[in-house]
């Protein structure tokens, strides 16, 4: 006999009901829970995301604004009041050109850019020197005329063509070129643009830069001072850059000694080398511990002569002339020149080679940028 309550469906006990939504219930919960959470993680993420972005959009100005300031009238000038001294800057080109290399025309537009309160005297040789240049190879070495329309659209640059050796009349340098020594030099173009620089220092007073130079500031303040750096322990009083007065003693002293020292087939011995020896003969100041800092020295007959670090205008050393050249340059490198009235660009006289995106082309097209603006055009390469 086959029970009939067997066969009908049961009703869920009242246990049963109630544990299937509680379960129900926990399972709804749990998938709130984790919607809640892949919510919050997008919304971090997002957030996240944005700030990062923000930041890098926060650095991007900061590189922006650095970029844009470093630049002349934007940089932020070293001298807070005039120093006095004559109101010229001197270049000195030897070759007998009759146009200047685009590099060699950058360094006059710096000049003149930055000191526009100043004249900017370029003495250029109608005559080739006797002997035979240094042979270098590579980029930017070509001569274009189209330099000197650069130049004479600033109104404070002078080109001074002349007969060059005509300056060292009168001057204990007389006899050194005019008795037949220089001209038989293996270095004459080095020898005379070293002879003259001093000549015309002594005779007119003012400032003199090498041509491989970007001039970053006003130099109005510096006077009766010179740069130096170490060199294998040793300092070496550099005449890339000197500023004096007309008729300063050390000058005279300096020219005696070349005229007593000096060796034809030696090319720095009238250049750095003789400035270095001069001066530690005059302030009987061993070699050795000349302080990397600024530094007066008062010297014998009442001398005076301020010395300034490498930093003054040589912060990037001759050994390390490759951060100039380096594609993609940092940005951080600008602040190597917070305290530089000058760069001195060891390497672009002899052909390294300037990608666009180099420390050396920043500064060009922010300090030169007529004469850079020309290699853009392709109209030389620079």
């Amino acid at each position: 006999m086959v029970r009939i309550d067997l066969l009908l469906p049961r009703r869920p006990s009242r246990l049963t009901f109630n544990f299937s939504r509680i379960a129900r219930i926990k399972m709804f919960r749990l998938a709130h829970c984790v919607r809640l959470f892949l919510c919050a993680v997008v919304i971090i993420s997002v957030a996240s995301i944005l700030f990062i972005h923000h930041g890098n959009d926060l650095d991007q100005e900061e590189i922006d604004a650095k970029l844009r300031q470093f630049a002349p009238g934007q940089i932020g000038e070293l001298c807070r009041e005039d120093g006095g001294g004559e109101k010229r800057i001197i270049f000195i080109e030897t070759s007998g050109e009759k146009c200047l290399r685009p590099r060699q025309a950058c360094a006059v537009e710096s000049a003149a850019r930055t000191n526009p309160d100043m004249s900017i005297y370029l003495y250029m040789a109608t005559e080739r020197p006797p002997g035979n240049p240094e042979a270098d190879k590579g980029e930017g070495l070509q001569r274009d005329c189209k330099t000197m329309e650069v130049l004479e659209s600033l109104a404070n640059v002078y080109v001074m063509r002349s007969d060059l050796p005509k300056h060292l009349v009168d001057t204990p340098l007389e006899s050194l070129y005019f008795g037949g020594k220089l001209k038989g030099s293996d270095y004459a173009f080095q020898h005379l643009s070293d002879a003259l620089r001093v000549a015309l220092l002594y005779k007119h007073g003012g400032i003199y830069l090498d041509l491989d130079v970007v001039v970053l500031r006003s130099l109005r303040c510096l006077r009766n001072t010179a740069g130096h750096t170490f060199i294998l322990g040793e300092s070496s009083i550099e005449n890339g850059f000197m500023a004096f007065d007309r008729g300063h003693k050390l000058l005279k002293f300096f020219m005696r000694w070349m005229q007593r020292s000096y060796k034809p087939n030696e090319r720095s011995v009238i250049g750095p080398n003789g400035l270095s020896r001069a001066f530690q003969m005059l302030c009987n100041h061993p070699s050795k511990v000349i302080s990397d800092s600024v530094y007066d020295f008062k010297c014998h007959d009442g001398v005076e002569i301020r010395l300034h670090n490498k930093t003054a205008f040589h912060p990037i050393t001759y050994f390390e002339q490759n951060r100039f050249y380096e594609e993609n340059f940092d940005e951080e490198e600008l602040d190597t020149f917070s305290q530089s009235y000058s760069v001195h660009v060891y390497g672009s006289g002899h052909g390294a080679h300037v990608p666009q995106t180099s420390l050396f082309a920043f500064m060009a097209n922010q300090f030169c940028p007529s004469t850079y603006q020309f290699h853009l055009q392709g109209l030389y390469v620079f």
